[in-house]
């Protein structure tokens, strides 16, 4: 096994040891997420669980009818031979389809989330660049829909040439939803985005994160700023502690 592939399995081994655990809190398991792919829907989850920047090409699957009422299957045909028409990745939406099907969501909330997606995807180009690989559309999209500034997709667009740009807007994304705010988080992923080679880095920037954001958002941006300190050459983000959530450290039993 090559090395690059050792450290995203390692990375994943790290944030499922760090969130996948918590289902008794009633959150999503971030390993059941992780296995539907590595850029799955997240229209139809309850709450939205960051998931691990792994596993990047988006699943190539059928359209299929029988998994939806007729009326149902005949406005996402629709749907999807509109995307096609204007350019856009059929595959993002016909995975949103069968997410909901899978999760019994009803048809027209499905028809809602794939028209979001479809509307996502086609300003996500706008944005990136009409030269993107459906892939970085359809992260262009996720990032958009879980309410990240279009000016921080520009932003990223900027570090990284077409075709390389997935990787700083799943690791964006997720931490985001971390809690970490937008343009604390532009200037992390864009700051790493920069440097040569950097996936690795922006992998390590997730991790850092998903295992500091446990016990609050304010230790999840001090450990984000440790971790530029020690990664961008002439990084110099606040080393002032964020926040005051920490929790208290227990005096020993007398």
């Amino acid at each position: 096994m090559n090395t690059p592939a050792v450290v995203l399995l390692v990375a994943l081994g790290q944030l499922l040891g760090s969130d996948g655990e918590r289902t008794s809190t009633g959150r999503a398991n971030l390993g059941s997420t992780a296995a539907v792919g590595g850029t799955a829907m997240r229209a139809f989850e309850l709450e939205q669980e960051p998931r691990p920047a792994v596993g990047r090409a988006l699943q190539q699957v059928q359209f299929d009818a029988a998994r939806f009422d007729s009326a149902t299957a005949s406005a996402l045909r629709g749907i999807l031979d509109s995307a096609v028409e204007r350019g856009l990745p059929s595959q993002p939406l016909i995975n949103t389809a069968l997410e909901g099907s899978a999760r019994r969501v009803h048809g027209t909330r499905i028809l809602a989330a794939v028209r979001a997606h479809a509307a996502a995807l086609e300003t996500s180009r706008d944005l990136l660049g009409a030269e993107s690989t459906n892939d970085e559309l359809n992260e262009g999209a996720s990032a958009l829909r879980s309410g990240i500034d279009p000016k921080v997709l520009v932003a990223i667009r900027a570090t990284r040439p077409a075709g390389t740009a997935v990787m700083p807007l799943m690791v964006l994304t997720d931490i985001v939803r971390r809690g970490v705010p937008m343009a604390t988080a532009r200037d992390a992923v864009t700051s790493i985005a920069r440097m040569p080679r950097s996936d690795d880095a922006l992998l390590g920037l997730q991790v850092t994160v998903a295992r500091n954001s446990v016990r609050g958002p304010g230790m999840a941006v001090d450990a984000l700023n440790r971790y530029l300190r020690g990664t961008v050459q002439g990084s110099n983000p606040p080393s002032a502690p964020a926040t005051g959530d920490r929790k208290p450290i227990r005096p020993p039993s007398s």
